[in-house]
């Protein structure tokens, strides 16, 4: 505890037990997304993209990262930014959605854990007011 539990009124204390019950809550949740399957890398993105070839386009997809973290395909010791998926629908593209989708919500979720632990803090250190 950050400070102690006599200086808080009631109130006080059922609201921040509340908001440590839903960050709990929030956890767990968390866990059950990494448990249904690998996660994608952080700071990561589909992008779509298209080929003029001989005239007719081609869309294709690829996972962008915001610094070189996948093998390139020519050398594995070097890094890159990006790595092909191949077209809409392949089992890459389709593979990388699914773990994109998990990093997304896992990082959303982590984000409104941060914000509750702020106003857990401001519950005890007395910034708020009733």
């Amino acid at each position: 505890m950050y400070a102690n539990n006599c200086f808080l009124s009631k109130v006080q204390h059922l609201r921040a037990k509340q908001i440590k019950s839903l960050i709990h809550s929030l956890k767990q949740k968390i866990k059950k997304i990494e448990q249904e399957g690998e996660v994608g890398p952080a700071n990561c993105h589909i992008l779509r993209y298209q080929v003029n070839r001989n005239g007719t386009v081609y869309w294709y997809y690829k996972l962008q990262a915001a610094e070189s973290i996948f093998p390139m395909a020519t050398n594995n010791e070097k890094k890159t930014k990006y790595k092909y998926l191949g077209r809409a629908g392949s089992s890459a593209h389709i593979d990388a959605v699914e773990k994109l989708t998990r990093r997304n919500l896992i990082d959303e979720l982590e984000r409104i854990i941060q914000s509750l632990n702020e106003s857990y803090l401001h519950i005890y250190i007395g910034t708020e007011t009733e």
